[in-house]
């Protein structure tokens, strides 16, 4: 990767974002940033980034967790929408409870493949920069993760188009129709 920025108080989710990490620095938690050119640390927790951003782009963590369960059925990590990018949803997806200090949020188009580590316990993540992640967490559980956010970017476009659509208004007249005027 390029340089690495340091210590930056805050941080907004973007379409470059791609995984946003806890980062340990002696004794406190902040929050390591892989973007698709570049790596940062940043002086705030994952948690934090995650809500400010979804309100950035006129949410909330709590409405986006609702629709993502209205859209996907799952109520227990369910991935999220933080945000839409010139109409592209911009989905993140998390590896543990999103308040715990060890939860690692991935950005859903980020992910080239997910496998088993050599104990075949942990994951390791291949992003689409070349970047690889290493994680204690079941393979099995991040491939439905990301199978759901698959799900979710479906249920968002469906409803795109839906809305989208040109409307049909279909009427009954109860009135005669006007009498053309006569052209002098």
């Amino acid at each position: 990767m390029s340089k690495k920025n340091h210590r930056p108080h805050s941080y907004t989710i973007c379409a470059n974002t791609y995984a946003l990490l806890p980062y340990t620095d002696g004794h406190r938690t902040w929050m390591r940033v892989i973007e698709d050119r570049s790596e940062l640390v940043v002086e705030e927790a994952v948690y934090k980034t995650v809500t400010t951003s979804c309100r950035f782009y006129r949410a909330s963590l709590e409405s986006a967790t609702l629709y993502a369960q209205k859209a996907v059925g799952v109520k227990h990590k369910p991935p999220i929408i933080i945000g839409e990018y010139y109409g592209n949803p911009l989905i993140f997806f998390p590896t543990h409870s999103p308040k715990n200090k060890e939860c690692v949020w991935f950005n859903y188009d980020a992910i080239d493949l997910i496998e088993s580590d050599s104990s075949g316990k942990g994951s390791i993540i291949y992003l689409s920069n070349s970047e690889t992640v290493y994680l204690d967490v079941s393979p099995i559980a991040l491939r439905n993760q990301h199978s759901f956010a698959g799900s979710l970017r479906r249920y968002f476009k469906k409803a795109q188009r839906v809305h989208n659509r040109p409307m049909a208004y279909v009427t009954k007249r109860t009135f005669p129709p006007r009498k053309q005027q006569p052209l002098e």
